[in-house]
């Protein structure tokens, strides 16, 4: 409100009858209406939206007898102003007595007092009024615009917080609305080409909540929303249904149809980013007095609805201007995670290229204990009721998952790939010294034969030939025999006793060839590899295999990750950790290691446990696993009560089907 139309609302109380005739030479100076005691009704419906200026000048008697009646209509109308001039003399104190407040009293001013001195009172009077009128406006203005500001900050600091980007979109269109005090609105953002230039508006939200799904729009001077995200300026429409024509957009009453709606009063806004690029429009409709007000169809097309003033634009764009940075944000978060998420997808694919037979390893082992850690918040008993993990800390939980075994990339490939104790090139090696051998015995036998011949003739060779034959087939024999006790020994399956006693005699034993050297049956090195008891690998392979968890934390630690992923390295170095304290790297006890890694561990040795047959294991049916992880569970080596959720919770079975039916 301005101070010329508080101006206008000047009125004057009295009982004294022939007041506007004198001063009727003044009135214009005074420019008040005059009204009697019982016409204080009038001053009621002018003060409903307006701040009234009332000056009582009335007698002392009357002040005296009505005092309570006009007592009680001041503090029933907060918005009059008023102030007291009395007929009486000038060091009449009457009122102090009386229930009206003591600082609403002008003067006095007697009644033999000349007309020029009643004017100046009346209007030094109405001049201290205007005082406390504009004070009391200026005071409200400052309320309302820290109120305004207080808002705006909140906005800005709710925008920057949110994360998910649907809820984001509605608190910004939400925020406007309320800032604006408009009664609906809707929110488009812009989507781009390839190239990165602007190609449509695709409609996302509606604060009616319609059941609509997203639409686009043509970015051009057509439509309306389309018209401020093509020029980049916002509009300010008093009433969408009476467009001139003129305009190079046009107004859609479809929506109005569909949805029983008015639209009315418009303001359409750019959000712009700080390219000043528009990455999208608010749209809001209907502006009413208050925004908690719920407007009937009959109301919207009433004066219920206001126009959109300057000031409420400039909320508005200020909101837009915080929406573009914060949506600009949340894609750039997005993007950054979305590359994240391929850089870990491609790190992951390196690490099992090296090991095809593993390949899909760490995507399972992830999906395995993500569905753990997701069991164990949803359940509400036993140890566990209390832990809950927020999809942050799954996100946290997943990437660790899925990079426990990027340390791989620091061991041998020979090693990581290894499925026999000696690779195929060293076992034919020691088949080829056997057939040596055989070969050597057959030509020291031949030589026998030959040195017979010449000693004897031919006088009882057939006999002495056959003998020779019967020591041939025994030392072939022999040697096939201790070439297949090799062969079998050379799977990483647990070595049987006798054939361990049986390679501990092959590695004593040499052959002297028929040139007269030396040779061993079985080198030291290849009779190691041989005794290991259960796998593939020697102690100092095992340790090179075992390091990839060390070498797994040392990459991980180097990556700044974010505070709500700080744990990821922590998770992935505990996965090989034992409760007992035998497990590795560091041999942590079950108090040290962290319950996200023993889930994990529980869906390492799963997998392991359920793939498909690999050279150097054959997969085992669930229940067999099952068996295995509670063995595990007796040895101390994994969590029970983790063990039971997995199992009752069935995490692995969506995961296990799909396996299994590719």
């Amino acid at each position: 409100m301005t101070k010329e139309s508080t101006r206008e609302h000047k009125f004057i109380i009295t009982d004294d009858l022939y007041f506007e005739g004198r001063i009727s030479d003044y009135s214009k100076k005074i420019r008040a209406k005059v009204l009697s005691l019982s016409d204080l009704d009038k001053i009621e419906e002018d003060s409903q939206h307006n701040i009234a200026k009332v000056l009582f000048y009335i007698s002392r008697g009357e002040l005296e007898s009505r005092h309570e009646e006009i007592h009680n209509f001041l503090k029933l109308h907060p918005s009059v102003m008023s102030s007291f001039i009395i007929k009486a003399p000038i060091d009449y104190t009457g009122f102090q007595a009386l229930s009206i407040e003591e600082e609403l009293f002008f003067t006095n001013v007697p009644e033999e007092a000349p007309v020029i001195f009643l004017v100046k009172a009346v209007v030094n009077a109405f001049t201290s009024l205007q005082m406390v009128v504009d004070k009391f406006e200026l005071q409200k203005r400052i309320n309302v615009s820290t109120n305004e500001i207080s808002k705006l900050t909140r906005i800005g600091i709710s925008l920057a917080n949110e994360k998910d980007f649907t809820k984001l979109l509605r608190d910004i269109l939400n925020s406007a609305r309320e800032i604006s005090n408009s009664d609906s609105g809707s929110l488009y953002l812009v989507e781009k080409d390839e190239k990165g230039n602007p190609r449509n508006l695709r409609f996302k939200i509606s604060a009616l909540d319609l059941n609509s799904d997203e639409f686009i729009l043509p970015i051009n001077k057509k439509s309306i929303a389309g018209y401020v995200a093509y020029t980049g300026k916002q509009l300010n429409i008093p009433n969408v249904y009476e467009l001139s024509g003129k305009e190079e957009y046009k107004f859609n009453s479809d929506f109005d149809r569909m949805s029983n709606y008015y639209s009315k009063s418009m303001l359409v806004v750019p959000m712009k980013d700080h390219h000043d690029e528009v990455v999208g429009v608010i749209q809001l409709i209907n502006r009413k007095k208050n925004f908690h007000l719920k407007l009937t169809l009959d109301q919207l097309k009433s004066n219920h609805t206001l126009e959109y003033d300057k000031y409420s634009e400039e909320l508005v764009m200020s909101v837009a201007g915080q929406a573009a940075v914060a949506i600009q944000n949340n894609n750039l978060v997005h993007e950054i995670e979305t590359l994240f998420e391929g850089f870990v997808t491609a790190s992951v694919s390196a690490i099992e290229s090296r090991d095809p037979t593993t390949s899909g390893h760490s995507f399972r082992v992830a999906q395995y204990t993500v569905g753990l850690a997701e069991a164990v918040s949803s359940i509400g008993v036993g140890r566990f009721k209390d832990l809950n993990f927020n999809p942050a800390q799954i996100k946290e939980i997943r990437y660790a998952s899925l990079l426990h075994d990027f340390g791989k990339v620091g061991v041998r490939e020979k090693v990581l790939v290894k499925a026999k104790k000696l690779e195929e090139y060293e076992l034919d090696l020691i088949r080829w010294r056997f057939h040596f051998i055989v070969k050597d015995v057959e030509a020291k036998l031949a030589q026998k034969k030959i040195d017979y011949l010449k000693k004897h003739g031919n006088s009882g060779y057939s006999e002495f030939e056959q003998s020779i034959q019967l020591e041939y087939e025994m030392e072939r024999q022999k040697m096939e025999e201790m070439v297949r006790v090799i062969a079998q020994s050379n799977e990483p399956s647990i070595l049987e006793e006798s054939n361990s006693n049986f390679l501990e005699e092959i590695s004593k034993l040499s052959y002297q060839t028929t040139d007269g050297n030396q040779i061993s049956l079985l080198q030291p090195r290849e009779f190691g590899f041989l005794s290991i008891r259960k796998g593939s690998l020697d102690f100092d392979e095992r340790r090179e295999i075992e390091s990839h968890v060390e070498h797994t934390f040392q990459f991980l630690s180097k990556i700044p990750w974010t505070k709500e992923l700080k744990m990821v390295p922590a998770i992935a170095h505990g996965h090989h950790e034992k409760l007992n304290g035998g497990g590795y790297p560091r041999g942590l006890s079950a108090v040290e290691i962290p319950v996200q890694a023993k889930m994990m561990a529980i869906a390492d040795i799963f997998d392991a446990l359920t793939d498909k047959d690999r050279p150097y294991k054959k997969a085992v049916p669930l229940e067999r696993a099952f068996d295995i992880l509670k063995m595990e569970v007796r040895d101390q080596h994994i969590d029970g009560d983790l063990l039971d959720i997995f199992i009752e919770s069935k995490v692995y079975e969506k995961t296990l089907h799909k396996r299994l039916e590719g």
